[in-house]
């Protein structure tokens, strides 16, 4: 087998795992959140009684600084609705937000992100841990 040959293969072989490493909508993302799409960017969403951290991530899953942007969550639960701002921790790795709220099955998170304006809606609790 010629050398340009051995290169169009390996690069035959390499495609369909770059397209496999993709996370889809609703997919567990690297932190064990929920993973949607927030516009041109893919969201993390990791849910804890009484705070939401939102990781940031660009079109290839590549992790974002989340200093570049500001977000709100409204929290559904139980026939009530909470609006909590997210705040920006030191690292800038995420946002975070905090409320009253426990990370129970049923419970749903719309977050709107904005650094381009973009807005998803998350289930987090439905995740195993």
């Amino acid at each position: 087998m010629t050398e340009r040959r051995k290169v169009l293969v390996a690069i035959g072989l390499l495609v369909p795992t770059a397209a496999a490493a993709h996370l889809p909508r609703g997919a567990a993302g690297p932190h064990g959140g929920q993973v949607q799409v927030l516009g041109p960017y893919h969201g993390e969403l990791v849910a804890r009684d009484g705070e939401l951290t939102l990781f940031l991530f660009d079109h290839r899953d590549r992790p974002l600084d989340a200093r570049l942007a500001t977000g709100t969550a409204v929290v559904l639960a139980e026939g009530q609705q909470q609006s909590l701002a997210f705040a920006l921790p030191a690292d800038g790795a995420a946002l975070v937000a905090a409320g009253d709220f426990r990370a129970a099955p049923g419970r749903r998170v719309v977050v709107q992100v904005v650094a381009a304006p973009a807005q998803a809606r998350f289930t987090p609790a439905g995740l195993p841990r």
